[in-house]
């Protein structure tokens, strides 16, 4: 416990810093505040003179709550409808795969970025993974700029310029313990111990297998086993989320602390770039689903989108449409990239 007491005093600037920019970023109703907000205003500190420092030692328990807090998406109701949409699955796992390709083509040859690079900036979704991943694989500043700005980039553009309209109709909804009550009684932090404590676990076996990324990818396979199956209910509060978040937004800022400001420019560019790019992909898909299969354009569009989830299934409410649906589709797509990176980083560093 004294070398996580040590990081944190060493860290204690960027978390207060992150948690500041976390805040206002909730009074502009900014996408994934807390996270975007810390990122957001630790970079501009960080081109000032002003230094700031964030220790790796922090980094595990935060990945393994941010497991624990995804697989808490999981719910026994998905298991009653996946079979109605076996085509659209299929669809979304397809429209997943030529995206990612489509983009990472772009980066590796318009943008001259490194293979690996250019992949993990073009996978359409999981954010807060892949940031947590090259923020884990890489000590190189640029590296680490070329894959978050482009990722943040796209979360930014297509919840705030493209659902616009829709939006404005329904008001802003911030990220959400999934619309937990908690009841703080002695299960529930048993149960929350009890999943962190198999979460470690799995994490240390999956390390010594060397399984990139071991903390998230544990959490979301033993404890989404559990939530799914309703063996456990406790989820974390929204406190403990946007910590999370803002420890991860603060990491991540630090990180890019340096970069001149004309390459987030030209990083920035080139996501609105791919953003438009996997737009038009999902629009693709969804006119295809509709004329061939019967499927809702809108509610296909809105599920193949690679924009914030939450922000998704709030225009899906507005509009009527099943946000379950919404939901499922976006968690196949995050839930294949979360699963695919250990299998990808392993590949890259293999070549190497």
């Amino acid at each position: 416990m004294k070398k996580y007491f040590e990081a944190i005093k060493k860290s204690y600037k960027s978390i207060i810093i992150g948690a500041i920019g976390g805040y206002l970023a909730t009074l502009i109703h900014l996408p994934l505040p807390w996270l975007l907000g810390a990122l957001l205003l630790n970079l501009f500190v960080s081109l000032t003179k002003y230094k700031i420092t964030f220790d790796k030692k922090i980094f595990l328990p935060v990945l393994l709550i941010i497991g624990v807090i995804l697989a808490g998406s999981f719910n026994i109701s998905l298991l009653y409808k996946i079979h109605l949409w076996i085509y659209s699955s299929i669809a979304m796992i397809i429209c997943t795969i030529i995206g990612s390709v489509i983009v990472a083509f772009y980066f590796y040859k318009v943008c001259k970025f490194k293979k690996l690079v250019s992949v993990l900036a073009g996978l359409p979704g999981a954010f807060v993974v892949i940031a947590a991943a090259i923020n884990q694989m890489t000590d190189s500043k640029k590296e680490s700029g070329q894959v978050v700005i482009p990722q943040a980039t796209r979360v930014l553009f297509i919840v705030l310029i493209l659902p616009f309209v829709f939006v404005t109709q329904v008001g802003y909804q911030e990220i959400s313990s999934h619309g937990n009550n908690p009841v703080y009684n002695l299960r529930y932090f048993l149960e929350l111990i009890f999943l962190l404590g198999i979460s470690q676990i799995g994490s240390i076996g999956l390390t010594k297998l060397k399984i990139p990324s071991a903390p998230i990818l544990a959490a979301m396979i033993f404890c989404g086993f559990f939530y799914t199956l309703e063996i456990t209910t406790a989820r974390f509060p929204d406190f403990f989320i946007n910590v999370a978040f803002v420890f991860l937004g603060s990491a991540i800022g630090c990180r890019l602390s340096g970069l001149p400001i004309k390459e987030i420019g030209y990083y920035s560019f080139h996501g609105f770039i791919v953003s438009v790019l996997l737009l038009g992909l999902a629009a693709i898909f969804a006119y295809l689903l509709e004329v061939f299969l019967g499927f809702d354009f809108m509610a296909a569009f809105l599920s193949f989108a690679p924009g914030g989830l939450h922000e998704m299934v709030v225009i899906s409410i507005a509009y009527n449409i099943d946000p379950l649906f919404v939901t499922y589709h976006h968690f196949l797509r995050i839930f294949l990239i979360i699963f695919s990176i250990p299998f990808i980083l392993r590949y890259f560093s293999k070549k190497n």
